[in-house]
């Protein structure tokens, strides 16, 4: 993605990408990939189906073996870190986690399936295949985290706050006056506030930087009147409520020194309401005149 273009009369304040430890719990997840590739290695090498948990209920399926039996519970784990890697990281690159290790999960089951139904030995080609395929996928990762944190650029000029991605062909910008800016919310964690980095949040009125969960409740009924057919009568109630959202497509996440962002976020938002002010003041003095003038 370009970099970018300056408005006219616009100044550059500050360009920014995520801390190099911001997204170090994906670092975390995919490390966990490499220690299950060596823990299932070690139960194809030294046999070890019998001692899984689950074994002797996925091993009464109709065409289930040890083998694919332990490859089912392969793929149980990774479904499991997967699902809390979305519960906790919904917004942050959690949901991609969860459904990347699906389709490693799957992926396995297809293969070690087919090469069941057409070999009758499964044990050496699962030695090498299950532990292969897992640890591939976590180095894979963990090399592309830093690439996914780079990818991501952040910029506040005098006028707006402008969030840039661009990762995998996939480009995404948005961009929030200051004016617009109803709220700023800064969060650190402990390792955040150790190498000074944080998230800064600036909230709109639109909906940037939070997320809502609504729920709605439908009450019906109906009655067969003469003459009308029938008539229905239905009620319905709805409750919303607004969440703090981690995205980093829709806030400043994970920026070094984040007290001074905010601060200068502060300063621009309180420069643009005065400029704001001094445009209305301006306009509302000229409509006086043309009216004495009238």
């Amino acid at each position: 993605m370009s970099e970018l273009v300056l408005l006219r009369d616009e100044e550059l304040k500050m360009q920014l990408r995520p801390h190099v430890f911001s997204f170090f719990y994906l670092y975390v997840i995919f490390f966990l990939l490499l220690i299950w590739a060596y823990i299932i290695y070690d139960f194809f090498v030294q046999d070890k189906f019998t001692t899984f948990p689950l074994y002797e209920v996925i091993i009464k399926i109709p065409f289930a073996n040890e083998v694919l039996a332990g490859a089912m519970i392969w793929s149980l784990g990774l479904l499991i870190v997967g699902f809390l890697a979305r519960f906790f990281f919904l917004d942050s690159g959690g949901q991609s986690i969860f459904r990347l290790y699906t389709g490693v999960a799957f992926l396995g089951i297809l293969v070690m399936s087919y090469h069941a139904w057409k070999m009758e030995d499964t044990m050496d080609f699962g030695l090498w295949f299950i532990p292969s395929l897992t640890a591939a996928v976590g180095f894979l990762g963990m090399l592309s985290v830093n690439a996914y944190r780079r990818s991501f650029t952040y910029y506040l000029t005098n006028n707006r706050i402008v969030l840039k991605s661009s990762f995998l062909m996939n480009n995404s910008e948005r961009q929030v006056r200051y004016n617009h800016i109803e709220d700023i919310k800064m969060e650190q964690g402990v390792i955040g506030t150790i190498f000074d980095y944080g998230t800064v949040l600036p909230l709109t009125g639109s909906g940037l930087g939070t997320g809502s969960d609504e729920s709605m409740v439908i009450v019906g009924s109906g009655a067969e009147v003469k003459g009308l057919g029938s008539i229905g009568l239905a009620g319905g109630s709805r409750s919303s409520s607004k969440r703090i959202r981690h995205n980093p497509h829709d806030c400043l996440f994970g920026v070094p020194s984040p007290s001074k962002v905010r601060d200068l976020i502060t300063e621009n938002i309180q420069s643009d309401t005065g400029v704001e002010h001094l445009k209305n003041i301006k306009e509302l003095l000229s409509k006086q005149e043309d009216s004495i003038d009238e």
